[in-house]
């Protein structure tokens, strides 16, 4: 398989990730498991602009804010329950049974669909991997390699079937949650058309999901790796927010993101060389020695610097304030009374090796005791 071209280091990447004429975000990914764009994601300026704005006040910080009191008491039950197993003498795996649970309940207070908390829960990590999910680690972890050609054991299956079945509800009788707000969404005076609703619907469910687990699940395995990077944030509440920032950048949860080059642009999808893409490679901005002394290292005390985490330009991640509430949230309740959790075993860790560094892809196994 030829390899595709990557755009790599701090300046280059930024400065592709701005220029969409010349790469392009107007693509349909994950093309062995759906057949529409993800938007606002998959679209470029300035209908981006256009249906972000429309979307954005989901994400706003006075719409999170009253929020986080849900957050705490989320974090406050799983960390209640993590303790009685491990007190009990079992063990318990950070991803699954922490990480995963806390991002799916977060998702189901923010789009206020309590009622489908244990169905998402289902679908695991990664929804293109949910009829895998508890049955084959092998296969369902087995796309995990991001070489963007899609694999075997993903399936588009369990996400459309639930798309079918709310749409139909909400257009039927829509209500004060996630998919009534969609529904009734205009872009430039324009309702939204259905094939619109799951390509946004799409974003908010699949992204931000493996991404959030792999933050959290990585922040956990650090702050029981470093007794002194604990301390120092247990006694420096105000350095805490840098320190989320540095976790971001060392675990880049999403290293690289495809886009099309500008001779393409205007080819149809179904006709494109998708080889011809190109990668923005995130991770490599996030570990550029001339920007990080040391990147392979997790440093809380650098000089304040922006990642890349979260992209950059116009497709800048709208879902990073939730990211960046929900890992607080889960930051400050383990320092204000930790709980003394430690490594039952080995943490399994799936790293990548790129020519001059390597980062972690994956945690495949966190698993703690007392």
């Amino acid at each position: 398989m030829t390899k595709r071209r990557e755009i790599t280091g701090y300046h280059e990447v930024r400065a592709a990730a701005r220029d969409y004429e010349n790469y392009s975000s107007n693509l349909q990914g994950d093309r062995d498991v759906r057949d529409y764009h993800q938007l606002p994601l998959e679209v470029d300026p300035p209908r981006h602009q256009l249906i972000r704005r429309a979307i954005q006040p989901l994400f706003l910080p006075k719409t999170l804010e009253p929020k986080i009191p849900d957050f705490i008491a989320m974090t406050k039950k799983l960390i209640a329950e993590v303790n009685q197993k491990l007190d009990a003498g079992e063990t318990v795996e950070i991803g699954n049974d922490f990480a995963l649970p806390y991002v799916v309940g977060c998702l189901t207070v923010i789009y206020n669909r309590p009622q489908d908390y244990d169905e998402w829960l289902s679908w695991g990590p990664d929804v293109w991997t949910a009829e895998t999910q508890g049955k084959d680690e092998e296969a369902r972890v087995a796309h995990r390699d991001r070489n963007f050609e899609g694999e075997t054991s993903r399936s588009g299956v369990k996400l459309q079937t639930y798309l079918d079945r709310v749409f139909d509800e909400a257009i039927a009788n829509p209500k004060d949650d996630l998919w009534g707000f969609i529904s009734k969404l205009e872009f430039d005076g324009v309702p939204i058309t259905r094939v619109e609703m799951q390509g946004a619907a799409n974003v908010m469910l699949a992204g931000g999901r493996d991404t959030v687990v792999k933050l959290i699940t990585g922040m956990i395995w650090h702050l029981i790796n470093s007794e002194t990077d604990r301390a120092f944030l247990t006694e420096n509440p105000d350095a805490r927010n840098a320190a989320i920032d540095e976790l971001l950048r060392f675990l880049t949860p999403l290293s690289k993101m495809e886009r099309v080059p500008g001779e393409y642009v205007s080819i149809p999808d179904k006709d494109r060389d998708t080889s011809k893409y190109v990668l923005l490679s995130f991770v490599s901005a996030n570990y550029d020695k001339t920007i990080w002394e040391n990147p392979e290292a997790i440093d809380l005390h650098r000089k304040k610097q922006p990642h890349m985490a979260f992209g950059f330009g116009p497709h800048t991640c709208m879902g990073m304030g939730i990211t960046e509430a929900e890992t607080r949230t889960v930051l400050n309740e383990l320092l204000e009374n930790w709980p003394n959790w430690k490594f039952a075993e080995e943490p399994d860790i799936a790293w990548q090796e790129e020519a001059d560094y390597k980062y972690i892809d994956r945690f495949r196994a966190l698993v703690i005791s007392r």
